[in-house]
């Protein structure tokens, strides 16, 4: 018997809830995300990374405050294959941001528009590191190394129109016992 994945979980409640909503988030006021919409969020996303050069069991971390984006990337990251290593906003020492992407290999990395000022910091310390994913609407100073989110939709919704049931087979191969995320403690 086939251990369930979170993406198996995922898809289940889609199937179940798809209208219902699912993340929730406020600017001016709070607004709703469904079930459904959110895995297209996330299928656009897959697409991207995997467009990117993410392969299975690849290490991407995420540096963010709780955002959908967030939820929404920890997803997308699954669905390709890849392995959420997520990292506290609390994290200030560059000693310890550039010892847990090197250490854990991290070829990408997920941050809000708040968070990136740590990491343009330290880039040049980060040999493996090969593109910074920035969420945000308002990127206009997108420097080298560095993609806007909104753009890796548009690149992933383009690969799974090229790529038809592509993204399936690379999530259906994902297994109960594959890395998920790796998780630095303090202490």
């Amino acid at each position: 018997m086939k251990k369930k994945t979170i993406i198996d979980l995922f898809n289940e409640c889609v199937d179940k809830y798809s209208e219902n909503p699912f993340l929730w988030e406020r600017d001016t006021e709070f607004r709703s995300t469904s079930y459904n919409e959110t895995r297209i969020l996330v299928h656009k996303l897959s697409g991207g990374l995997i467009d990117l050069g993410l392969k299975k069991g690849d290490r991407m971390a995420l540096l963010s405050e709780g955002c959908n984006s967030w939820i929404i990337g920890e997803l997308a990251i699954m669905h390709a294959g890849g392995v959420n290593v997520p990292l506290s906003i609390k994290l200030n020492e560059a000693n310890d941001l550039i010892f847990r992407l090197n250490h854990s290999e991290s070829k990408y990395i997920m941050v809000s528009r708040t968070q990136l000022p740590k990491i343009r910091a330290i880039v040049d310390k980060l040999p493996y590191l090969e593109k910074i994913i920035v969420f945000g609407s308002d990127i206009n100073d997108i420097q080298q190394k560095e993609i806007s989110l909104g753009d890796l939709y548009k690149t992933g919704e383009k690969w799974n129109q090229q790529h038809p049931e592509e993204l399936l087979k690379i999530s259906d191969s994902v297994t109960g016992d594959d890395y998920a995320n790796i998780s630095y403690t303090s202490g």
